[in-house]
C-alpha cells in the first residue's frame, strides 16, 4: 500500500510539506525533503495540506485500495488532526470529504505520544499508572528479594524504553518511576519498609558496588546517542529528512541548537559533540570532512592544526584521482567489532565508581540472587540488626539471641560465641586462618583469598555466604519465632543448601578446584575424574608448486611489547623466507593481524601466486574468511590484508600453537627487535633450525586439552 501510494502523490505531483499553498503549488522551502506519509504494518499517516483537491486524491485513493485488494478502510479506527487553531466549519468539511472523525492532541500513534507544543509531565501519566498498576499486581504476591530484583530488571525497568528512544521525558517523572522502582525493590506485600539505599546509588554494576540497575536519565543519553549515530550512519527517510531541514556540518556544527528548533534536533544537538568523538570512520570514497572528521589516529586532525584553506573540504578533495569505488565506513571506537551498542553507549555516559572486587565475586549463578542480595546488603550495613535499627531514632532494648550480648553487625555474624563455632568448624575443614577482629569485609577476604584456585562460584565464596544467610535465619527464627538459637542447625543447612545444589547441577566439579577432597563432606560425589585428550599435531607440506605462509603474533600486556613473525616455505619444506619485526600493537589480536598483513605483502613483493596461510589465531581467521571490516584499530589493516589477497590463490586454515612453533618462536625474537628483519639463511638462528627439520620430517607435535 506504501509503494502504491508514493507512486500515486508522485505521478499527481502533490506537496505534501508546510510550504505548500491553497493550490498547492510548492513555496521554496526549507527543507526540501518530502514525506507524503509515514506506514508501519498496517497503520499508515498521511500528510496533506487539507484542500479540498488533496482531500479528494486521497479518497479516490482509498477507493481504488478497496477496490483492488478487497479490504474495508474501518472509519471508526481511522481519524484525522487539525491544528487547534481550525475552525469548526474546516473540521467538518475534511470529516465530510473522509468520513472520518477528529482526532484532537494529545493522542497516541503505536503506543508513542503525539503532542503539540511543550512535553508537560501530564502526559506521562498513563506511562506511570501502567508502571504502578503493574507493581501492585507483584507486590501481592510472595516474592524474595531475588524476585523483585529479577522482576526490576526484566519487566519494570523496560517498561519506559519504547517512549526513550524518541521522546526525552522531564526529569520530574523520570523521579517519579524511579521512585516507584526503589519503592518496590524495597518493600513487600505493600508494607512500608526502610528504604536503605537511593535509586542512584544502586544504578552501578555489581563490581562497582551497585545492583546492576540503570538509571532513566542514563538511557535517555545513550539513547540521545544512539540517535545521533542513526542519524550520521544510516542512510533513511528520517536522517534524509534532518539533514535537509537543519543543515548539518561537522565544520561548522558546534552542538548547539536555537530556541526555534524541534525537540528532536534540540536533543541530537546536544548528543552530536559527544558522540563525534566516538566515531571513527573507515575512508573510502572520501566523502567525509577532512578536518573534523576523525579518520586518522584518534581525534580529528583539526584538533593537531588550524585547517588550512577551507575547513569544510572532503577528504577527497586531497586526492590525486578521485576514481575510488569504496564507501566511507563508520566505526564505533568502543566495540571491538566496530558496530554500535547500546551497552557500550551506557558505560560511557553512565557515572562510574570504585571497582570492588569483593562485590564482583558475590554474585554468581551458583549462589541463589536472594542470598547475593543480603549479603550486599551486608557489606553495605543495611541489615536491621539492634545497633543499626538504634542509629534510625528508633529506642529499643538490644539482645543477642546466642549469647544475651547488644546486638550488633560484627558481633552477630562474627563474634558471638554461638556462630564463632560455626565458623571454627568450616574455617579448620578448609585449612583458613580467620582473622582475630575485624569487619565481615575482612573475614570474607580471608576467605576469598585463602587458596591458589578461588574465583566467581567458587566453594571458598560460596560456603562463607551460606553461613552468614543461615546465621540471619537462625536469628530470625528465634527473635519472631520463639526458637531456640541452635549452631549446629546452621551446620546442617549449609550442607544441605550445598547438595541441593549440586543436584540442582549448579555446582561443577571446576567449582571445587584444589578442594575436591572435600566435596565428599557434603554428599556432593563426582564420578568421572579430569580426563585430558591428546591429539597428534602435525605441519603439513603443501601441494607441488604451492607455497605455505604460517605467522603469529606475540603481545605481552605487562610491558606492553608487541613483535610478529612468520616463514615461507616450499612444497619440499624448503624456507623461501622467513621475517620477524617489532610491532605497534593494542592488543594480542591486533599483532596477529599485523603479522598476516606483513607475511602476505612481502610474499607478494617477492611474486608468490599460490599460497597456502596457516596460523593458531582463529579469531583472525574467522574475520578474514568473513571479510569482517573489524574494530577502528584493526580496520586498515584488515582491508591491507584483502587488497594483497587479491593477488593470490590462497586458502587460509587453522592450526594449533603446538604445529605453528617456527612462527611462535619468530613472533618472541621480533618482540625483542629493534626493526624488520627477512632473511632465509639460518645460520645465525640455531634455534629456528631444529623447529624447521621437525617439521620437514613430518615428526608430530603434540596438543592436550581438557575434557
Amino acid at each position: 500500500m506504501g509503494g502504491a501510494l508514493q507512486k500515486q502523490y508522485v505521478a499527481m505531483d502533490c506537496r505534501f510539506e508546510s510550504g505548500c499553498d491553497e493550490t498547492g503549488k510548492v513555496k521554496v522551502s526549507r527543507c526540501p525533503v518530502l514525506v507524503p506519509y509515514l506506514a508501519f504494518a498496517d497503520d499508515i499517516i498521511i500528510f496533506s495540506n487539507g484542500t479540498k483537491s488533496s482531500l479528494m486524491r486521497i479518497t479516490n485513493f482509498l477507493a481504488e485500495y478497496e477496490q483492488y485488494s478487497g479490504q474495508k478502510v474501518n472509519s471508526s479506527k481511522n481519524g484525522f488532526i487539525l491544528s487547534a487553531r481550525a475552525s469548526l466549519s474546516r473540521a467538518s468539511v475534511v470529516s465530510g470529504a473522509l468520513g472520518f472523525h477528529r482526532i484532537r492532541l494529545p493522542t497516541k500513534y503505536l503506543g508513542m505520544l503525539l503532542y503539540n507544543g511543550p512535553n508537560k509531565s501530564f502526559l506521562w501519566d498513563d506511562l506511570i499508572s501502567r508502571i504502578a498498576a503493574r507493581m501492585e499486581g507483584w507486590e501481592a504476591k510472595v516474592l524474595s528479594p531475588g524476585g523483585h530484583i529479577t522482576i526490576l530488571k526484566s519487566i519494570l525497568t523496560s517498561m519506559p524504553l519504547y517512549l526513550l528512544h524518541v521522546i526525552m521525558p522531564p526529569k520530574s517523572v523520570m523521579c517519579r518511576i524511579e521512585r516507584l522502582f526503589n519503592k518496590f525493590l524495597w518493600s513487600s506485600k505493600g508494607q512500608k519498609r526502610i528504604h536503605w539505599e537511593c535509586w542512584e546509588d544502586l544504578c552501578y554494576p555489581v563490581e562497582e558496588g551497585g545492583l546492576g540497575m540503570r538509571r532513566l536519565q542514563d538511557l535517555v543519553n545513550a539513547m540521545s546517542l544512539k540517535l545521533w549515530w542513526q542519524f550520521r550512519t544510516v542512510n533513511n527517510l528520517w536522517s534524509n529528512f534532518m539533514n535537509c531541514k537543519y543543515g548539518y556540518n561537522s565544520a561548522s556544527f558546534s552542538g548547539g541548537a536555537s530556541v526555534h528548533d524541534s525537540p528532536i534536533w534540540k536533543r541530537l544537538s546536544k548528543a552530536g559533540r559527544a558522540c563525534e568523538d566516538l566515531i571513527r570512520w573507515k575512508v573510502g570514497c572520501g566523502k567525509i570532512n577532512f578536518w573534523h572528521d576523525i579518520w586518522v589516529d584518534d581525534s580529528a586532525l583539526s584538533k593537531y592544526s588550524s585547517p588550512i584553506g577551507e575547513s569544510h573540504l572532503p577528504v577527497s578533495f586531497y586526492w590525486r584521482s578521485n576514481a575510488c569505488t569504496r564507501v566511507d565506513h563508520p566505526l564505533w571506537s568502543l566495540t571491538a567489532h566496530g558496530g554500535f551498542t547500546m551497552y557500550s553507549a551506557w558505560n560511557t555516559v553512565r557515572q562510574v565508581s570504585v571497582h570492588q572486587s569483593i562485590f564482583s565475586k558475590i554474585w554468581h549463578a551458583s549462589i541463589p540472587l536472594k542470598i547475593s542480595f543480603f549479603i550486599w546488603r551486608l557489606l553495605k550495613n543495611f541489615v536491621p540488626v539492634d545497633t543499626r535499627i538504634q542509629g534510625k531514632g528508633i529506642c529499643m532494648v538490644s539482645k543477642c539471641y546466642g549469647c544475651n550480648d547488644i546486638e550488633s553487625l560484627e558481633h552477630l555474624f562474627l563474634f558471638c560465641p554461638s556462630v564463632t563455632h560455626v565458623w571454627n568448624f568450616f574455617a579448620a575443614m578448609f585449612s583458613v586462618s580467620l582473622p582475630v577482629d575485624g569487619s565481615i569485609r575482612h573475614w570474607l577476604s580471608a576467605w576469598f583469598f585463602s587458596g591458589d584456585y578461588v574465583y566467581a562460584g567458587h566453594i571458598r565464596i560460596i560456603l562463607p555466604l551460606f553461613v552468614l544467610w543461615f546465621i540471619w535465619l537462625e536469628r530470625n527464627d528465634a527473635k519472631h519465632r520463639n526458637m531456640s538459637f541452635y549452631p549446629d542447625r546452621i551446620h546442617w543447612k549449609c550442607q544441605g543448601k550445598i547438595f541441593q545444589l549440586f543436584q540442582a547441577g549448579l555446582l561443577k566439579k571446576r567449582n571445587w578446584k584444589g578442594d575436591m577432597k572435600m566435596a565428599s563432606f557434603f554428599g556432593c560425589h563426582y564420578v568421572l575424574d579430569q580426563v585430558y585428550s591428546s591429539k597428534i599435531v602435525r605441519w603439513i607440506k603443501p601441494k607441488e608448486h604451492c607455497f605455505k605462509l604460517n605467522v603469529d603474533g606475540s603481545f605481552q600486556r605487562n610491558s606492553a611489547m608487541a613483535g610478529g613473525g612468520g616463514i615461507l616455505r616450499d612444497w619440499h619444506g624448503n624456507v623461501n623466507f622467513f621475517f620477524f619485526l617489532p610491532l605497534k600493537a593494542k592488543s594480542a589480536l591486533h599483532a596477529e593481524i599485523l603479522s598476516l598483513y606483513h607475511g602476505l605483502n612481502i610474499s607478494k613483493d617477492r611474486g608468490i601466486g599460490r599460497v597456502w596461510i596457516e596460523m593458531d589465531a582463529l579469531s583472525v581467521i574467522n574475520l578474514v574468511q568473513n571479510h569482517c571490516i573489524g574494530s577502528w584499530k584493526v580496520c586498515y589493516s584488515l582491508q591491507g590484508i584483502y587488497d594483497c589477497l587479491n593477488f593470490f590463490q590462497f586458502y587460509l586454515t587453522h592450526i594449533y600453537r603446538e604445529g605453528n612453533q617456527v612462527a611462535d618462536h619468530l613472533a618472541a625474537l621480533g618482540s625483542k627487535a629493534a626493526n624488520l628483519h627477512i632473511g632465509s639463511s639460518l645460520d645465525d638462528f640455531p634455534s629456528l633450525r631444529g623447529l624447521i627439520k621437525t617439521d620437514k620430517l613430518n615428526l608430530p607435535y603434540f596438543h592436550h586439552s581438557f575434557i
